[in-house]
């Protein structure tokens, strides 16, 4: 095996983009069959999001995301797979914050497998070794589903719908995208391990969390989103701190 390959993983996954007033934000769900999913397929900075999945090469998604301040996404990873003597079993996709998004599906990946890209959304998804491709369908349907209702919410309450709320539940849509995938079919083996990863102005406790093994990966992922969160908005630390605990 190659380096880097670090074997096959059955996964799908959601990738998504938030324009804020300060600086976008972005944040990557996926949920797969393999224990540690959050150790191996989402990349996540200021300068985008990236996930690798299906016969994982984490050096598309390490590698890609130090690239990311001077390359769009796409002459990124089009470059690596290029250097990739397995990139037909690969699988990779993102955003970065030029607004350009791309997705790559290996012609040997395992069926059903495909990707969608919604550049107008600031979306994008892929999955391999998936029970339908309605799997995808869901998750980026529930994405964007929360997204229109954090907006709606923002506008009644303050006369404006906002970008800075639906930041604000960023955490929350990619779970919801991820339950959705799981309950349009998911991985037709099963779930065992899942995660979410956000990059934002003002980083938190609950925007890094992993589920490496459980039988519910994702309910169990928002039980500790929710426990982590009210933690964090309960505890008394102020703007100045938070910046020192989270770079």
């Amino acid at each position: 095996m190659p380096a880097g390959d670090l074997g096959t993983h059955m996964t799908f996954s959601v990738c998504t983009r938030v324009e804020g007033d300060e600086r976008t934000s972005f944040g990557i769900g996926v949920a797969t069959d393999a224990p540690a999913v959050g150790a191996l397929a989402p990349f996540v900075d200021e300068g985008g999001a990236i996930c690798t999945q299906s016969f994982v090469n984490v050096r598309l998604g390490r590698r890609g995301i130090s690239l990311l301040s001077d390359l769009a996404v796409g002459d990124v990873l089009d470059g690596l797979l290029a250097q990739d003597e397995r990139s037909d079993l690969r699988q990779v996709h993102g955003l970065d914050a030029r607004g350009d998004a791309y997705a790559f599906s290996g012609e040997n990946c395992e069926e059903w497998f495909g990707h969608r890209v919604e550049e107008g959304t600031g979306t994008t998804a892929a999955g391999n070794m998936l029970a339908n491709g309605e799997t995808l369908d869901a998750a980026i349907e529930a994405l964007n589903r929360d997204r229109e209702a954090n907006a709606a919410t923002a506008e009644a309450s303050t006369g404006t719908g906002t970008d800075d709320a639906d930041e604000a539940e960023l955490t929350d849509r990619l779970i919801d995208a991820l339950a959705a995938g799981v309950e349009a079919g998911g991985d037709k083996r099963g779930h065992s391990s899942a995660a979410i990863s956000v990059w934002g102005p003002e980083t938190t406790a609950y925007h890094d969390l992993r589920v490496d093994h459980h039988d519910e990966p994702v309910v169990e992922l928002r039980r500790v989103h929710d426990a982590a969160r009210a933690r964090s908005e309960a505890a008394d630390f102020d703007e100045d701190s938070k910046s020192r605990i989270f770079d």
